[in-house]
C-alpha cells in the first residue's frame, strides 16, 4: 500500500525546516504524468498555501504541488516529512519517483539524501477519489466520504441539484518539512508503563532504522526525567546492517510513580521519555520524545456484558461523540483545548472519536485534561459491496495498514481506553434494514480480524470489532422509534443518542445555509447542510411548513433536542452498572456549518441541549423517572387522570467526595387548570391537586450503582399542568435539585398522520408514474436508488382518495405472481412490480394511488403514484 517511511514522531525542533513557496495545479485522476508535471512542467501552476485542506469533486480529484529548495547545509541525512495528506500521495524529487503513501492521518516521509542536488525540485501529487455509491466505496476516509457528518450527507442520496456536489478532502493538510538527522533514525517509540509491587516499571520499545547502506554501530540512550531527582538513564549498544531496521527493548524501574486519573477522579501525572540514537564516535544521530503515564485498565466486554475500570475503580462513562471539524487543518491546539474545556464544563468525561483520527494536538490535550477517549478506525458504513476481488483486497490491506499506523501513533496516550475497528458496519444485528448487504454480513471477517489485531498490537486496552455491536447506537426519538421508547431500553453501553436541531438564529452558520423564510420542506441548501426531512417530520419538531417563523422553528427544534438528550442521559444513568456502563451523546459539536446533532453548532455556538446534558450529567444527580405515562408530540409527559401518577426518585453519584445519609424532599402541585366547565368544574374544585413528602436515603458512593430513594404513586384526577419538584440534601447542603413538568389530561393527542415522503426521496424509491390497470386489480413499480434497503410495509392503500379494502399484495417474479413477503429486499436499481389484487381492473382515465410505505432507515410515509403524465403536485 505504501513504500514510505512511517514517521509518527518529529525530530527535535532544531533538526527540521518547513518548506514554503508552493505552487499547485489541478488535474483529473491519472493525467498529470502525461503533462510532465512530475518534473514541474505543464501550465496553470498557481501559488498555494501549505498546509491547507482542499476539496475534491468529480473531475477534479487530484492536485499537484511543486516547490524548490537548495541543498541543506547538513553533513548527515536529509529526510522529507509530510505531516498528513489526503489521500493517496506520490512524491518526486528532481524527476525521480521516491515512493507513495496511502491514508490521510499518518505522518510519512522519504530519505532524500542520495538524490539531492545544489538546487532541488520537489513535486507531490495528492489524489482523493470521489465515490458516489457509499456501499461500494473502497477508500478509507471514515466520516469524510460516507455518513451524515459531512456536507452533502449520504442521506441526501445524490439527489441535490446543481451547484451542489459531493466533495471529499484533498491535499497537504499538515506541514511539509525537511528533517536533519544522522544515519540511524528512530521510527517510533512504544512506551509500556506498569506497576509491580507498588513501584513503577517502564518498558520501552524503539524501532531503529539504518538509512545508510553500510553497517552502523552505535548506542541508544533512554532518558526519563523524574520529578525531584536526577533523570533515569539507560543505554544499549546497537549494530544495524545497511538499510535494515531493528527494535530495541529497554526496561527500567520508576520508584514513586504516580497514577494518571480521569479528570473527575484525580490528577493527571504525565511523564516524558526521550530516546537518543548515537553513532560509534558519540555523534547524535536522532532524538525523539513522547509522553506517557501510569494508568491501569481492567474490563470485561462481550455479548451482553460490559464492565470497565480505571486504576481499579469502576466508571460509568458520561460521554459524547466527537467529530470536531470537516477541516482538519483548522483544528488548532486552541480550538481543541476549548472543546475539551467545554466538554468538562458539561460534566463529560469521555469522548468517542467517530470514524476518524484527529491531529496529534487533540490526544496531547486529552492526556493533560484527563479526558478518556474511545478511538475509532476511520471506517464507517459499508465497503466494497459487490466489489471485485482486487477491490476487496485493496480495501482490506489498506485497513490493516492504517490500523498498524494508528496504534503506533496513539499507543502512548493514557487518555485512549478503547479501540473500535468499524463504525456502524452492515453486519450488525441492528442493520437488518440494509437487506442483502446485511444478510451476507459484508465486512464482518475483516472487522473481526481487525479486533484481533488490536488485541495483539496493544493488549493493554480493550477492543471491539464495531461500534454498535456489543454497545448500542440508541437513536430512538430520531431515526427509529419514539422518544418514549428510551425508557424501555436496558443496554450495556450506549455509544450514540440524540437528535438534530437548528443553529441559533444569530449564529454565523446561517451565513452559509441562507437565512431565508419560508423555505421548502426539502430545501436543497438545508439538505446539503445535513437536514434530514424524514426524521424531522416523523419524530422531531416537524417540517418548516408547520412553523410560522425561523425563530419559532429554531426554538422548537432546540427544545426537542434538549428534552430528548436530558431524558435519555438520565434514564441511562439510573441503570448505572445495572446494567449500563456509559452514555455518549451524539455529538459534541457539528463538524461543519450545517444542521446537525451537535450540542454546539458549527460556529461553536451552544444549543439548549448543551445545558440539558450538563444537568443530566451532574456528578451527583437526583433523577425523576416517570413510569406510567404517554408521550406528547414532539415531547412531553401526559398522564391519564384515571391512572395514578407514578414516578421513581433515583440518586446516582459519581463524585468520590460525596457519600453518607441524605434526605430527598419532593412536592407535586398543579400550576394551571385545564379549563373545566359545569359539573366538571365543581368536581375539579374538590379534587386534591398537591402532595409533598420526604425520605431519608443512603447516598451511594461514586463506585456503586444508582439507588431508588422512593417511588411515588399519586391519584391526580384533576386535569391540568403540574410540576414535580425534588431536592437532595446532604449534611445540611442541597446537593441537587430537579423537576418534571407534566400534564394530566383525558384527551390524548390524536395519532399523527404519516407525512407524504418528500418528492426527492419518493423519486428514488418508486416510479411515480407507474400505476397500471391489471385484469385483477392494479400494479405499480418500486425502484430503489437510495441505498440497499428492505421494504417492510405497504398499508393504507387509497385509490383516488377511497380506501382500498379486501385486497391482496403480490410481487411479480420470473415464475409469476407471489405473495408479497413481510420483508422484501430492495437492491439498488432493481425494478420491483407490486400487484394490488382486488378482483377487477380499475376504470379508464387518470388515477392516483396513495400507499403508506415503510423502508426502515430510508423513509416511511405516504407515496403517491399516478398513471398520468404529471403528478398532482406537478400539475
Amino acid at each position: 500500500m505504501s513504500d514510505s517511511l512511517f514517521m509518527p514522531l518529529a525530530q527535535r525542533i532544531a533538526g527540521r525546516r518547513e518548506l514554503t513557496g508552493w505552487e499547485a495545479v489541478w488535474m483529473p485522476l491519472g493525467e498529470g504524468e502525461a503533462e510532465r508535471l512530475t518534473i514541474g512542467r505543464g501550465t496553470g501552476w498557481k501559488p498555494i498555501e501549505v498546509p491547507r485542506q482542499l476539496s475534491a469533486q468529480v473531475g477534479r480529484q487530484s492536485v499537484w504541488y511543486r516547490t524548490e529548495f537548495p541543498r541543506p547545509d547538513h553533513a548527515g541525512r536529509v529526510v522529507l516529512r509530510i505531516g498528513g495528506a489526503f489521500l493517496a500521495t506520490n512524491v518526486w524529487l528532481n524527476g525521480r519517483l521516491l515512493g507513495s503513501h496511502y491514508g490521510y492521518f499518518a505522518p510519512f516521509g522519504f530519505d532524500l539524501t542520495p538524490y539531492l542536488k545544489p538546487e532541488n525540485l520537489l513535486v507531490i501529487c495528492c489524489e482523493s477519489p470521489v465515490e458516489t455509491q457509499p456501499e461500494k466505496k473502497r477508500h478509507i476516509m471514515g466520516l469524510f466520504n460516507d455518513g451524515d457528518l459531512k456536507p452533502y450527507p449520504a442521506s441526501a442520496y445524490s439527489s441535490l441539484p446543481e451547484p451542489y456536489q459531493v466533495e471529499v478532502p484533498l491535499g497537504l493538510w499538515q506541514p511539509v518539512q525537511l528533517e536533519y538527522i544522522g544515519p540511524i533514525a528512530i521510527d517510533w517509540l512504544r512506551l509500556k508503563p506498569s506497576f509491580e509491587g507498588g513501584d513503577g516499571r517502564l518498558e520501552v520499545e524503539a524501532r531503529l532504522r539504518n538509512l545508510d547502506g553500510r553497517q552502523m554501530d552505535g548506542e541508544v540512550e533512554l532518558v526519563v526525567p523524574a520529578p525531584g531527582r536526577d533523570a533515569l538513564r539507560l543505554r544499549r549498544e546497537v549494530r544495524l546492517a545497511g538499510g535494515m531496521e531493528q527494535t530495541v527493548t529497554m526496561r527500567l524501574a520508576f520508584p514513586g510513580a504516580k497514577r494518571w486519573e480521569p479528570w473527575r477522579l484525580g490528577e493527571q501525572h504525565l511523564y516524558r521519555a526521550e530516546v537518543i540514537a548515537r553513532v560509534t564516535d558519540g555523534t547524535e544521530s536522532s532524538r525523539v520524545e513522547d509522553a506517557f503515564a501510569f494508568r491501569e485498565l481492567s474490563w470485561d466486554i462481550g455479548p451482553r456484558r460490559w464492565s470497565f475500570s480505571v486504576n481499579g475503580r469502576p466508571m460509568f462513562l458520561r460521554g459524547a461523540c466527537y467529530a470536531p471539524s470537516h477541516r482538519l487543518d483548522e483544528l488548532t491546539a486552541e480550538v481543541l483545548a476549548s472543546d475539551i474545556a467545554i466538554a468538562k464544563q458539561a460534566n463529560i468525561d469521555a469522548l468517542r472519536i467517530v470514524a476518524g483520527v484527529l491531529p496529534a494536538d487533540f490526544y496531547k490535550q486529552a492526556d493533560e485534561a484527563g479526558m478518556l477517549v474511545f478511538q475509532d478506525l476511520p471506517l464507517t458504513g459499508t465497503y466494497v459491496y459487490h466489489g471485485r476481488t482486487d477491490e476487496a483486497r485493496f480495501f482490506e490491506n489498506a485497513a490493516r495498514q492504517q490500523q498498524a499506523e494508528m496504534v503506533s501513533m496513539l499507543h502512548n496516550h493514557p487518555s485512549i481506553v478503547l479501540w473500535i475497528a468499524h463504525d456502524a458496519p452492515p453486519w450488525l444485528a441492528t442493520s437488518f434494514d440494509l437487506g442483502d448487504v446485511h444478510a451476507v454480513r459484508q465486512n464482518h471477517s475483516i472487522d473481526q480480524e481487525l479486533k484481533s489485531s488490536f488485541e495483539k498490537l496493544d493488549p493493554s486496552r480493550p477492543a471491539v470489532a464495531a461500534s454498535g455491536d456489543v454497545d448500542l447506537h440508541m437513536m430512538l426519538g430520531w431515526s427509529d422509534g419514539a422518544w418514549r421508547d428510551i425508557g424501555h431500553v436496558e443496554p450495556m453501553m450506549v455509544s450514540a443518542f440524540g437528535a438534530q436541531s437548528l443553529p441559533s438564529v444569530d449564529s454565523p452558520v446561517w451565513d452559509g445555509i441562507g437565512k431565508r423564510w419560508p423555505v421548502a420542506d426539502d430545501e436543497p441548501a438545508w439538505r446539503h447542510a445535513g437536514f434530514q426531512p424524514i426524521n424531522w417530520a416523523e419524530r422531531g419538531a416537524g417540517l418548516p411548513s408547520a412553523h410560522q417563523s425561523l425563530e419559532q422553528y429554531v426554538a422548537a427544534s432546540q427544545s426537542y433536542q434538549a428534552d430528548l438528550i436530558r431524558y435519555a442521559a438520565e434514564h441511562l444513568r439510573t441503570r448505572k452498572f445495572e446494567s449500563c456502563w456509559g452514555a455518549f451523546a451524539y455529538h459534541l459539536v457539528d463538524p461543519f456549518p450545517g444542521i446537525g446533532f451537535g450540542l454546539l453548532d458549527g460556529a461553536r455556538r451552544p444549543k439548549l441541549a448543551l445545558e440539558a446534558l450538563a444537568e443530566a450529567f451532574r456528578p451527583t444527580r437526583l433523577i425523576i423517572e416517570p413510569l406510567a405515562f404517554e408521550g406528547a408530540r414532539p415531547f412531553g409527559v401526559l398522564q391519564n387522570p384515571d391512572v395514578p401518577f407514578a414516578a421513581r426518585l433515583v440518586i446516582v453519584n459519581d463524585d468520590p467526595e460525596v457519600m453518607g445519609r441524605g434526605t430527598v424532599r419532593w412536592s407535586v402541585a398543579r400550576e394551571k387548570a385545564a379549563g373545566a366547565r359545569g359539573l366538571d368544574r365543581v368536581r375539579d374544585a374538590v379534587q386534591k391537586k398537591s402532595y409533598s413528602g420526604s425520605v431519608d436515603v443512603e447516598v451511594p458512593t461514586a463506585f456503586e450503582p444508582a439507588v431508588s430513594a422512593t417511588t411515588l404513586s399519586l391519584p391526580l384526577a384533576a386535569e391540568g399542568q403540574y410540576r414535580l419538584e425534588a431536592s437532595l440534601t446532604l449534611a445540611g447542603r442541597v446537593v441537587d435539585r430537579t423537576e418534571l413538568l407534566f400534564t394530566v389530561t383525558s384527551t390524548l393527542p390524536p395519532v399523527r398522520h404519516r407525512p407524504e415522503i418528500p418528492r426527492y426521496l419518493a423519486e428514488r424509491l418508486a416510479d411515480l408514474h407507474s400505476l397500471r390497470s391489471e385484469s385483477q386489480g392494479l400494479s405499480f413499480a418500486l425502484e430503489n436508488r437510495t441505498r440497499p434497503a428492505v421494504l417492510v410495509g405497504v398499508t393504507g392503500l387509497r385509490l383516488d382518495g377511497v380506501l382500498v379494502t379486501g385486497h391482496q399484495l403480490q410481487i411479480e417474479t420470473n415464475a409469476g405472481l407471489a405473495q408479497l413477503p413481510k420483508r422484501l429486499d430492495m437492491p439498488l436499481g432493481r425494478r420491483l412490480v407490486i400487484h394490488v389484487v382486488t378482483g377487477g381492473p380499475i376504470g379508464a382515465g387518470a388515477h392516483s394511488l396513495e400507499a403508506d410505505v415503510t423502508v426502515p432507515g430510508v423513509a416511511s410515509g405516504r407515496l403517491v403514484i399516478e398513471n398520468g403524465a404529471k403528478s398532482r403536485s406537478e400539475a
